[in-house]
């Protein structure tokens, strides 16, 4: 057969492929927040995160950071304090450490920072074995 129009100019040139990067922290995040975000997203590899999870990240660093700060202020003054009037009474700050801790833990299975979701992600359950069922074999051998 004869050819069919002029071929076309192979002017092809590759793009080289953009080169993965860990995300960097919002701006405006506490020092304590940061060190928390470089922390996670250096234990994985680049480009694990997506950008529609940045906001989950960064609230689970700022709880980090704040449950962090709890604990320090909790170890000065004890978790039972008294008042200027006798009354004791639990520390208040108690109450944050219990909240940014719940906080953590429901951001880290959204993130899938926590064995639970990793495991729920790869299909890892506890036990898949099936008991032998007492009527197996008594009819058929299927």
């Amino acid at each position: 057969m004869g050819q069919r129009g002029p071929k076309p100019e192979t002017n092809i040139s590759l793009v080289p492929p953009l080169k993965k990067r860990w995300p960097n922290p919002a701006p405006g995040m506490t020092k304590n927040a940061r060190t928390t975000w470089h922390r996670i997203c250096h234990s994985y590899p680049a480009g694990h995160f997506k950008p529609h999870q940045y906001d989950l990240l960064r609230v689970y660093c700022e709880a980090s950071a704040s449950h962090r700060k709890a604990i320090l202020e909790m170890k000065k003054d004890g978790q039972v304090i008294t008042q200027s009037n006798g009354v004791t009474k639990k520390n208040p700050w108690k109450d944050i450490e219990v909240q940014m801790a719940n906080v953590m833990g429901a951001m880290s299975t959204k993130l899938g920072l926590s064995a639970n979701s990793t495991m729920a992600a790869k299909g890892i359950k506890g036990n898949d074995v099936k008991p032998k069922s007492k009527r197996s074999g008594l009819i058929f051998n299927g």
